[in-house]
């Protein structure tokens, strides 16, 4: 029976373990951000482009972390779509943080361009990328 479970829903448990991972590391860089957003005034905001580079750039410092400190993949069972959580975790994870948003916003706090459907799904992506390339891609 447990076989059985683990044939069906194996491959759904990769990207779930990558889109847990991702969300834990995007609300912990979250609750940073705005810790160290206090210490910095500024006059204008970003453009859209401009806080996309940047939030790839940190998905992409989350991506070689995560990567050093699990150098190996999370699930190592056959996985029947390889590279599936590629584009499904970032999709969750984006999702996840749009709900993140619109609740710091209906409680009157601000939310940064990471607590956004693309913000989210950016930084998933720039993440989930680089540990594809490093642990479980290009070999």
């Amino acid at each position: 029976m447990g076989e059985l479970l683990l044939g069906l829903f194996g491959p759904l448990i990769e990207p779930l373990v990558e889109f847990l991972l991702e969300f834990l590391l995007e609300w912990l860089f979250g609750l940073g951000a705005e810790a160290l957003s206090g210490l910095v005034e500024r006059d204008e905001v970003d453009s859209a482009a401009a806080s996309a580079v940047k939030l790839a750039g940190v998905g992409v410092a989350a991506g070689l972390l995560s990567a050093g400190l699990f150098p190996h993949r999370l699930i190592d069972r056959h996985v029947i779509l390889p590279g599936a959580s590629i584009l499904l975790a970032p999709l969750a994870t984006g999702f996840a943080m749009h709900l993140v948003g619109r609740r710091l916003r209906r409680l009157g706090r601000h939310a940064s361009n990471l607590a956004t459907f693309w913000g989210g799904a950016v930084f998933a992506f720039s993440m989930a990328l680089i540990r594809w390339w490093l642990v479980g891609g290009l070999r």
